[in-house]
């Protein structure tokens, strides 16, 4: 079905926001999604459940929250990606009902799943996993392995296991069952580090499933002063954001050539132009770091001096190795071409040994404009400053006999300096939007109260009227005529009428009247009436306790994770008590 304005709409059902797993995959779906005009996107994440045993308040607040997965079936789309990763492995039955019995016909494809005859989307495994074996076996000489694995209803951390110890056999090591230890597969698993470490005192290498997993490796290896890339090498799978934070950078296992994301959309958007698409394989590699140094590429100084190219881009793809999964859009600053072109001038100037005032004004302004414009989402900062470095040394090398010229060494300097600013400027710009939507929140909260009113009431009507007080400046408020009560046995929880009470458009606030508010629900993201952003958007499901008032939908943008579900939560209490 096409949406009133020509386009089609696509579902994203994802285990969760609040990953970096998960932020990156929903990137590559919005970037490959932007690259067409005539496709809107709807995020539908819940929350893992892996709390029941051990918090009842936390499991039920879940339970509640992860009824917003009813839209999956209560509204139309015409096509959906899953990525529900341990989900999909808990209830395997429940699963093929929940997708097939509710949602006939649609095309629909599966990420980070081994769902029987259904189009998945995986990882090799394989290939990152011996290019890092075969470094540390052939090149290192090691011996001693050992491996923080995950749960056994996860199929990659089945396989992970399976393949690590396949190829150590392999190479003629034994990997026994003293050498592993299984995990939750999160950050909590520092317990699970302490044993295996007491097991295998003389361990040279380990392999974590996932990035999580290498934190809590690191607490344990602290606690024993151990330093990951000296004592031990460490590496993890995933190639998250996380990796290039950790202290000392961890060395993981990403994609190669194309993200999960992306090619889950493609394959998605090839079944529903009526072709056949069958299950796929990405390709891995290893992203070396500090935590055990690999590098895949030289820095050839013949390469350099010719000013080469396909080297320059080479060296970008290397350093900013998440840019080619990007979309560049007209409207943006084409980094890769900004790089090229600051970088051919100092190689130039290398291989003429002389760069002059004016070129190298113009190299800092460009490498000023390249910071700027947000080169740093791209990588980490510890893989660009060890490039820097790499590069800075095969000048160098190439400039015994005559000394670098004082400018390029400026220049070295002054991409060093840029990018640790923009790095911490990032941070400072993160920060503050946490407390700013805070400080929006309590506004709100006080301009919407009655204080003078023995009961300082909260009016509905002023709630409403407040909307874009939120900060939110491109977001929409559904709600049901009536509180739906939960009942957790309910497969079809929402009533098929849902009432759009207000809206911001690039923060000015547009109030519906009683006439055009009402909607079927499964079409909510379909209204035409929603802002123009939100052709990439999220539903934030508004509850408090057992009842569920509606959703705040939300422009999908990079922040909304951490402050979309604190405001929906603060508004689920005022609806609450507030006298309609």
């Amino acid at each position: 079905m096409i949406s009133g304005n020509g386009k089609k709409t696509i579902g994203l059902v994802i285990e969760n926001f609040f990953t970096d797993f998960a932020e990156e995959f929903i990137q590559n779906v919005v970037s490959g999604v932007r690259q067409r005009k005539d496709l809107n996107l709807v995020l539908i994440a819940g929350i893992y459940d892996g709390v029941k045993d051990m918090d009842v308040k936390h499991h039920a607040y879940r339970v509640i929250y992860n009824s917003v997965y009813q839209l999956e079936h209560k509204c139309h789309f015409d096509g959906i990606l899953v990525c529900l990763g341990s989900m999909c492995n808990v209830d395997r039955e429940l699963l093929l009902e929940r997708f097939d019995s509710k949602i006939y016909g649609v095309p629909m494809i599966f990420s980070i799943s081994d769902v029987e005859d259904r189009v998945t989307v995986n990882y090799d495994n394989t290939e990152g996993i011996r290019e890092a074996l075969d470094c540390l076996i052939n090149v290192n000489g090691f011996t001693k392995f050992c491996m923080l694995g995950g749960r056994t209803d996860n199929v990659d951390s089945r396989r992970r296991k399976d393949i690590y110890s396949r190829i150590l056999n392999e190479n003629g090591i034994e990997f026994t069952e003293d050498q592993y230890q299984a995990t939750d597969m999160s950050v909590n698993c520092k317990d699970d580090a302490d044993e295996l470490l007491d097991r295998n005192p003389d361990v040279q290498a380990i392999f974590c499933v996932n990035d999580s997993v290498a934190v809590g490796l690191y607490e344990a290896m602290k606690e024993r002063r151990l330093v990951p890339g000296k004592d031990i090498m460490v590496f993890g799978f995933d190639n998250t954001k996380m990796a290039g934070r950790m202290i000392p950078t961890l060395t993981s296992i990403g994609a190669d050539n194309i993200t999960l994301g992306k090619k889950s959309l493609e394959l998605l958007l090839d079944m529903m132009n009526g072709e056949n698409v069958e299950p796929t394989l990405i390709p891995t590699r290893l992203y070396g770091r500090e935590s055990f140094p690999y590098e895949m590429y030289e820095y050839n100084v013949m390469e350099m001096l010719n000013v080469d190219t396909d080297f320059i881009y080479r060296m970008f793809d290397d350093c900013f190795y998440r840019y080619r999964y990007e979309h560049i859009s007209r409207e943006s600053v084409n980094l890769k071409r900004l790089f090229l072109a600051f970088i051919s001038k100092i190689l130039i100037a290398l291989k003429q040994r002389y760069m002059s005032v004016e070129d190298y004004h113009e190299a800092k302004e460009l490498i000023d404009i390249f910071f700027e414009n947000g080169a740093m989402a791209y990588t980490d900062a510890g893989k660009l400053l060890k490039s820097i470095d790499r590069l800075q040394t095969s000048v160098d090398g190439s400039q015994k006999s005559t000394g670098m010229n004082i400018y390029i060494e400026r220049l070295f300097n002054h991409m060093r300096d840029a990018a640790i600013l923009a790095q911490a400027e990032n941070s400072i710009r993160f920060n503050d939007h946490i407390t700013e939507t805070r400080q929006k929140m309590t506004d709100y909260m006080v301009d919407i109260t009655d204080f003078f009113e023995e009961d300082s009431s909260v009016s509905f009507d002023s709630m409403i009227a407040h909307f874009d007080k939120l900060g939110l400046p491109n977001a929409a408020l559904f709600l049901f005529d009536e509180p739906v009560l939960f009942n957790e046995t309910s497969e079809d929880l929402f009533p098929n009428t849902i009432y759009l009470h207000c809206l911001t458009k690039e923060g000015e606030l547009y109030v519906l009247p009683k006439e055009r508010q009402p909607g079927r629900t499964s079409e909510m993201f379909r209204r035409t009436e929603l802002p123009p952003k939100c052709r990439e958007c999220t539903a934030f499901p508004i509850f408090h306790k057992q009842n569920i008032f509606g959703f705040l939908v939300s422009e999908l943008t990079k922040d909304i994770a951490t402050t979309g579900e604190f405001i929906a939560n603060q508004m689920g209490r005022l609806f609450y008590t507030a006298d309609r």
